[in-house]
């Protein structure tokens, strides 16, 4: 029962935090203000969306970044200023805009920023020219109706933040720099319009104390104002948030009436689809800060980035070492191969040694039997000579002993004399790279004969069909090499658990280049393995001993040295094929 309790307890965890959406809210008046005014809207929107607690999370302005950044929050109501800065960092989409209910219940989808000073400085600041020198206070460096719309409009009467403020200092909320201009904290102040207005409603400060700068007027906008408008702050989602849930949010909002308690609660008219940002956009364009300009530092940029730089430098260290590791491996292994191809060459010609030896060793054998039993009858003969028992019959015995015996003598030397000069041509032609004058047919023939050793015990045919006055001007070594290869993979490869394999090696001269068509019946090659079949070091055979260099060896030879081309064709279980043609061979 434990067991199953804390099964549940940990579904319940796991599944908990899904239903609950929070909604960040950025401060303008302070926390507790921020929390009372927007929490009726987190209630309203929990009771039309199923299965959603909906939460406020008050945000500073220090942290509204982070926040967002971190996924900390699901959606976010912010100043539009901050909306085009996220949009464009971390991809939030609005999907509604404030509608504000203003103190003459005409709705405002527009807001805008009102510079202020103390009325007893009314006859210091009457136009923005006149701010130049003084102490200056607004909400934060990232407020946009607190203070980003309005330095813009110092920006357009000439006024430089930088030198021509005596100071700028920044009050973190809206109240706080009202509060300042009136205690005479500071010469002159700017805050998002309505403040001022709502300010005095809540009889937390006496109008007539404040002076406007710049006094704007606007159609139907009610508010004290000294800048352009802009759009309100929009309610925006953000990236990692369904779109089924901010529609549904969205079409929750956009149905709250003007006399829903979340409405009046947060002094809002309701909410409309967004609207056009694009002033916003101006507006940072022109200050020239962040979405559109960095003042970027080089110091700053390695400080910030300090492991992303060791990291791709190390890459960078990691990727140089390994280049000249790989070109050090490339320059062994293309010796090791050098080695290798003149050890399978050298094996070659050990094979080849053994093939005649063994191919000497049945003929002398008969050679020395024969000599053996002539040698046997002959002293038989002489005993009977000597004790004169020598007969007409026995004589004439020993006679046809003699001749018979000769002839196997002769016949199987004749054969051995006719291996050792077909072997000593081919180790010749082995060790040397010479070009020479040479008869295909009987070349090729030697080949297979040099073969014997491994043909003999099976039932495998191999047939060689070509002209045999065929005379060609070329490298009999690379020939040899070539077709010894392709025998012994045929006979290794192909003919594997095959008691009757056909080869058939097929020389066409007819044209103006020299064919070769060399056929087995085998096994043949698995479609996947076709394209490796030339790569060095490529063999099924690994754990027998093949080194996987037979038919790289073959592509080389016939590619580099013979200046030729090679072809394979194959099927599974159904043997294998390959073309050569030879352009550059001279007919004899």
């Amino acid at each position: 029962m434990k067991l199953i309790s804390l099964l549940i307890l940990f579904v319940v965890f796991l599944f908990s935090d899904d239903s609950i959406v929070k909604i960040g809210v950025l401060v303008k008046r302070g926390i507790d203000t921020t929390f009372n005014r927007w929490n009726e809207t987190a209630k309203y929107l929990t009771k039309k969306i199923e299965n959603r607690t909906f939460k406020i999370v008050p945000i500073s302005f220090d942290n509204i970044v982070k926040v967002v950044k971190n996924k900390e929050i699901d959606f976010i109501l912010a100043n539009s200023g901050f909306y085009v800065e996220l949009e464009y960092m971390y991809g939030v989409q609005r999907i509604t805009t404030l509608i504000n209910r203003p103190i003459t219940g005409v709705s405002q989808k527009e807001f805008g920023g009102v510079i202020f000073s103390h009325i007893d400085n009314a006859k210091r600041f009457i136009r923005l020219e006149d701010i130049k020198g003084s102490n200056f206070l607004a909400v934060n460096e990232k407020s946009f109706g607190g203070w980003q719309v309005a330095w813009r409009e110092l920006a357009e009467s000439g006024i430089d933040r930088n030198i021509d403020l005596a100071s700028l200092k920044f009050k973190e909320t809206h109240d706080s720099v009202v509060y300042s201009i009136i205690n005479h904290e500071g010469d002159v102040g700017t805050v998002r319009t309505d403040i001022l207005e709502r300010m005095a409603i809540e009889d937390k400060i006496d109008l007539s104390k404040i002076h406007i700068i710049n006094l704007k007027e606007y159609t139907d906008f009610p508010f004290l104002v000294s800048t352009r408008l802009y759009p309100e702050w929009p309610f925006a989602k953000l990236k990692h948030i369904s779109d089924k849930l901010s529609k549904q949010v969205a079409i929750a909002l956009m149905q709250m009436q003007a006399n829903d308690f979340a409405a009046i609660n947060a002094s809002i008219y309701g909410w409309a689809t967004p609207l056009n940002y694009e002033q916003v956009h101006s507006c940072f364009k022109f200050l020239k800060i962040s979405p559109y300009y960095q003042d970027i530092k080089f110091l700053d940029v390695i400080y910030k980035y300090l492991y992303w730089i060791l990291f791709y430098f190390l890459l960078a260290l990691i990727a140089i070492g390994m280049f000249i590791y790989q070109f050090r491996l490339t320059k062994h292994l293309r010796k090791t191969q050098d080695e290798l191809v003149q050890t399978e060459k050298i094996a070659s010609l050990g094979r080849l040694v053994a093939g005649v030896s063994h191919e000497i060793n049945t003929p002398i054998g008969i050679s020395v039997t024969a000599a053996s039993y002539l040698s046997t009858e002959a002293k038989k003969l002489e005993m009977e000579h000597k004790d004169e028992t020598l007969t007409k019959d026995s004589f004439e015995a020993f006679i046809d002993v003699s001749i018979k015996s000769s002839e196997y003598i002769l016949t199987n030397l004749e054969r051995v004399a006719k291996l050792i000069q077909n072997f000593k041509q081919i180790s010749i032609d082995q060790s040397s790279n010479d070009v020479r004058e040479f008869n295909l047919k009987e070349h090729l023939d030697g080949i297979i004969t040099s073969l014997h050793s491994t043909i003999n015990g099976t039932l495998h045919v191999i047939d060689v069909v070509c002209s045999k006055n065929l005379r060609i001007h070329s490298n009999p070594s690379v020939f040899y090499q070539i077709f010894n290869n392709l025998i012994l993979n045929s006979f290794i490869h192909g003919f594997e658990n095959k008691e009757i394999g056909h080869i058939t090696i097929t020389i066409d001269d007819s044209n103006n280049y020299l064919s070769i068509i060399y056929k087995d019946d085998g096994k043949g090659v698995p479609e996947k393995d076709l394209e490796k079949i030339f790569d060095p070091f490529f063999t099924t055979k690994r754990t027998i001993g093949g080194s996987g260099l037979g038919t790289h060896i073959v592509y080389n030879l016939i590619t580099q040295k013979l200046k030729g081309s090679i072809k394979i064709n194959s099927k599974n279980n159904m043997g294998l094929t390959y073309n050569m043609i030879f352009k550059g061979i001279l007919y004899v």
